[in-house]
């Protein structure tokens, strides 16, 4: 397998409160502090705050899309039904919100 350089990315994970610099990162390859991957946000800091934002900002995005909905006169059933399906999908994560962002 040939590996795209200008694909790759590096992310070292480690504890929150670890006060050590990063590793030098390897040659050609970029190193981020947080990386996207099937949806969920990881951060290198192993805190989710970062996909929560994420995440808040979709579903403000889809309450946007069922106010459209309940304007053009779509019931109450059929509205649930969206709302299960654009949103509640998303609220997996809230076990793992911060104070401030719950």
């Amino acid at each position: 397998m040939t590996v795209n350089i200008n694909k790759t990315k590096e992310i070292v994970f480690h504890r929150p409160s670890a006060q050590h610099s990063l590793p030098i990162p390897l040659i050609g390859i970029e190193q981020v502090l947080f990386a996207k991957l099937l949806g969920v946000t990881f951060s290198s800091n192993l805190k989710f705050d970062d996909h929560a934002k994420n995440v808040l900002t979709i579903c403000s995005q889809r309450y946007y899309l069922l106010r459209y909905f309940k304007g053009q006169g779509l019931p109450a059933k059929e509205l649930n039904i969206v709302f299960c399906a654009i949103v509640m999908s998303l609220t997996a994560w809230g076990g793992f919100l911060t104070y401030e962002l719950r």
